[in-house]
């Protein structure tokens, strides 16, 4: 008996033990900057949500995350540590960082964000980075599908429809036309009143018939969604994706009057690399000799 007694009688005092631990940390995070963290969160949201800007202060969101990333954080403020880690991420994607951007969203989907809007967005982001190297990269389309699923438990139309088409995109990249057309069906029925979407959906269906080589039709699309596109930047994309098609038909008349445009408005590096190619093609046709050698030297610049 006496036994027995002493092992409630130490199990107990461990437990309080490990209660007045726990307690302690909390206390002690607390007075660290536990309401600080929330604080600076409180703002990064609310500048999400009104202004559609990212919080940029970046030392405040640095020790946001050095306060919570220890084990009662995780526990506790789970969802605020999440969010500093995708508004990180996001400061890292801005200026370009994408190592470190990927690290924050990785971070960030660990925690699992109760919002499934944070989720969606965290996925979307981390499929834009995986498509910045490659169209074809399945990975990609394993973070839009987790996006799409996640926008789509938000009951958000708009997010969920956009990621609809990125995951549409993706489909056709990696030549899965039957489930883009699927798809297509399902993005079709999300014709808002937002010539943004009218857009897009224009252009993934112009994607769509570039990627099977239907030049005629992929043209088509992509001159009808020129003209829901509100500015030139908007249109450089499109303009790259024209010339493209042109390139691809041997047409470089028609593609070079695009190419121009994307030189004049764009400031893409990729968009760029892209039209200068289209110029030295042109000047080398010419038989341009010193024309050649100036567009060759902006290019690779």
């Amino acid at each position: 008996m006496r036994s027995i007694a002493e092992h409630i009688r130490q199990k107990a005092c461990r437990m309080v033990c490990v209660v007045g631990l726990v307690c302690g940390a909390m206390c002690g995070l607390s007075s660290c900057g536990w309401q600080r963290a929330k604080e600076v969160i409180a703002i990064a949201d609310s500048l999400d949500q009104t202004e559609h800007v990212v919080y940029d202060d970046t030392a405040a969101i640095a020790g946001v995350i050095r306060t919570l990333d220890n084990p009662i954080g995780w526990l506790f403020c789970r969802n605020t540590l999440g969010k500093a880690y995708y508004y990180m991420g996001r400061n890292y994607s801005l200026t370009n960082q994408i190592a470190e951007a990927a690290g924050c969203y990785i971070e960030a989907d660990r925690l699992q964000i109760d919002d499934p809007i944070y989720r969606g967005r965290v996925n979307s982001c981390m499929a834009h980075i995986c498509k910045q190297n490659n169209n074809s990269d399945s990975l990609a389309l394993i973070f839009f599908e987790r996006a799409n699923q996640a926008f789509r438990e938000s009951n958000n139309e708009w997010y969920y429809a956009h990621t609809l088409l990125d995951v549409i995109e993706f489909n056709c990249y990696l030549q899965h036309y039957s489930i883009a057309d699927t798809l297509f069906q399902t993005a079709q029925s999300y014709l808002m009143d937002d010539a943004y979407y009218y857009a897009r959906f224009l252009e993934t269906k112009g994607l769509y018939f570039y990627s099977k080589q239907e030049y005629d039709s992929a043209l088509v699309y992509f001159k009808q969604g020129l003209s829901y596109w509100k500015t030139e930047e908007d249109k450089a994309y499109t303009y790259l994706k024209l010339v493209q098609v042109y390139c691809d038909m041997e047409d470089l008349a028609s593609a070079l009057p695009y190419a121009e445009k994307i030189v004049q408005y764009s400031q893409n590096p990729n968009y760029l690399v892209n039209a200068y190619y289209c110029l030295l093609w042109d000047a080398t046709v010419k038989d341009d000799a010193k024309l050649l050698a100036e567009i060759a030297h902006t290019r690779a610049d």
